[in-house]
């Protein structure tokens, strides 16, 4: 791996920072060692970014805490051990904080929000009942439509239901009477936006003619049943509930006709399977959109008030893409409230501060400012953002920021640890190779038959000679890593207090 550009990309990109639920006992020291220490806050913190966003709770043993607390005072411990030893500077560290410190906020903020956003905002649902008009002769369609549409507004709700299964092109909603599952209209996703904005022009319950797409000749016709607002604890409930309606009226609608095969099979989605399981995971996925759409909206909000116009600039989608004549000194990025700007210049000033460690070379002028566009848009830019809230602000009190900073910090020292690792001299003789692989030709460094599954065809030593001897390699770096490793606890007197460990569920 070129751990060069791993670093960079991870500055560039930046870092998914999940909640963490403070507690009273956050403050609790479970590791220490000379110079710092390991808070159980940490330690619950690395526990529910492991989850990577499972909301249920998992049972965590004492002996995963203790591989967890060794690795965070391990990090802490290279970071230190690499200034003291003069392999990472300190006023490359300094850099790395003033560069990402309020992109870090920014992060943690937006996921703070959205997650108690996400517990207390309801979700808006609205109901549609829809009907296909669809032919190659669109005269036909509007006629169609236009006799459809009056009877439906004349008609009782069942009445409606019938007309509309006798009459839609969509056979997948003949079922249930062109019923849609309950529209999340606060969520990220809003395909449906158009439609349900006409349908919002007439009077609820009454049908409106709506054509999106002419060139295709369809006409729907289309009026809002209901409108709920919904407690995300409450989601599961009300569409599983939902579904059982659905499930109910399928059923009715199939003993009614004689059903063809196509028709069946809509039926059978309505009718068969587990319906709370089916609600779990329509509201699984609404909730995912609801909490995209929170995101989105809170960041818009941000940047509104931070008064920050940004300057489009043309997309490229790579270096070689780049003409460097685009990118001048006095190129305006955004422009501030105060209607001062933020320039190319200034971006190549805040690239500077990005220590060498963990830049490329760039002898490519194409490369370098693909690395500064990314570097100003996935995490500059939110920054920048970040600097005229007072309430991202205050995130620098959190858990959470301060370990993601510790993160971006811990990135030299791994560098510097990297180039040692990989300064190590390793010996590897042709005997051991060979030696090697006699040991391994039956089933390491062999492939299945393709004749025979149950039996091997065995490689030749030239055909896997590099491998062995990546691995023999491998296995001795690893080694050193591991004495290295070793060497860190008992120099700066690592201990954790295992008698606090207890299992836990996060």
């Amino acid at each position: 791996m070129n751990f060069k550009k791993y670093f960079l990309a991870y500055l560039l990109i930046g870092i998914s920072t999940l909640s963490l639920v403070q507690c009273s006992g956050d403050s609790e020291i479970l590791a220490t060692y000379d110079g710092g220490t390991v808070t159980r806050g940490e330690m619950n913190f690395v526990i529910e970014a492991s989850k990577r966003g499972q909301a249920e709770s998992q049972p965590v043993s004492p002996d995963i805490q203790l591989k967890i607390l060794e690795s965070i005072a391990l990090e802490k411990i290279l970071l230190l051990d690499g200034i003291q030893s003069k392999k990472v500077d300190p006023a490359d560290v300094k850099k790395i904080e003033a560069l990402v410190a309020d992109f870090l906020k920014f992060n943690v903020y937006m996921r703070e929000y959205t997650k108690e956003a996400v517990k207390t905002k309801p979700l808006e649902f609205v109901d549609l009942q829809i009907t296909l008009i669809r032919g190659a002769n669109p005269a036909e369609n509007e006629k169609k439509a236009d006799e459809l549409l009056s009877k439906l507004n004349s008609a009782s709700k069942s009445e409606a239901g019938k007309l509309i299964s006798e009459n839609t092109a969509d056979v997948t909603r003949k079922p249930v009477g062109g019923k849609l599952e309950p529209f999340c209209v606060n969520c990220s996703i809003t395909p449906l936006e158009d439609i349900i904005s006409e349908a919002r022009k007439v009077k609820k319950g009454q049908f409106v003619k709506y054509s999106k797409e002419k060139e295709n000749q369809i006409i729907y016709l289309v009026r809002i049943t209901g409108e709920e607002k919904v407690h995300p604890e409450r989601v599961v409930k009300y569409l599983t509930s939902v579904f059982e309606d659905f499930k109910e009226e399928a059923t009715k609608y199939g003993a009614s006709i004689t059903p063809d095969e196509e028709t069946k099979n809509a039926i059978s989605y309505f009718t068969e399977g587990n319906l709370e399981e089916k609600g779990q995971q329509f509201a699984q996925h609404t909730l995912k959109q609801f909490e995209q759409g929170l995101y989105q909206k809170e960041m818009t909000r941000l940047k509104e008030v931070s008064g920050i116009e940004v300057n489009p600039i043309p997309p490229v989608f790579g270096p070689e893409g780049i003409d460097p004549k685009n990118y001048g000194p006095d190129l305006v990025l955004y422009t501030k409230k105060d209607k001062s700007t933020y320039t190319w210049k200034d971006l190549e000033n805040d690239f500077a501060s990005v220590p060498n460690a963990l830049k490329s070379e760039y002898k490519d002028s194409k490369l370098k400012i693909w690395d500064m566009l990314n570097l100003f848009q996935s995490t500059l830019l939110q920054g920048k953002i970040a600097q005229e809230s007072p309430d991202v602000q205050k995130i620098s009190k959190e858990t959470s920021y301060q370990m993601q900073l510790d993160k971006m910090r811990v990135s030299l020292a791994l560098k510097a640890f990297q180039d040692e690792v990989k300064s190590v001299p390793v010996n590897v003789t042709e005997q051991q190779l060979r030696d090697s692989y006699e040991a391994g030709k039956l089933y390491a460094y062999s492939t299945p038959d393709p004749k025979n599954p149950q039996n091997r065809v065995t490689q030749s030593y030239a055909q896997v000679r590099e491998r062995i001897k990546s691995e023999m390699e491998g296995a001795q770096r690893n080694a050193f890593v591991e004495q290295k490793i070793s060497g860190l606890k008992t120099t700066y007197n690592l201990k954790v207090a295992q008698d606090r460990l207890k299992e836990v569920t996060l």
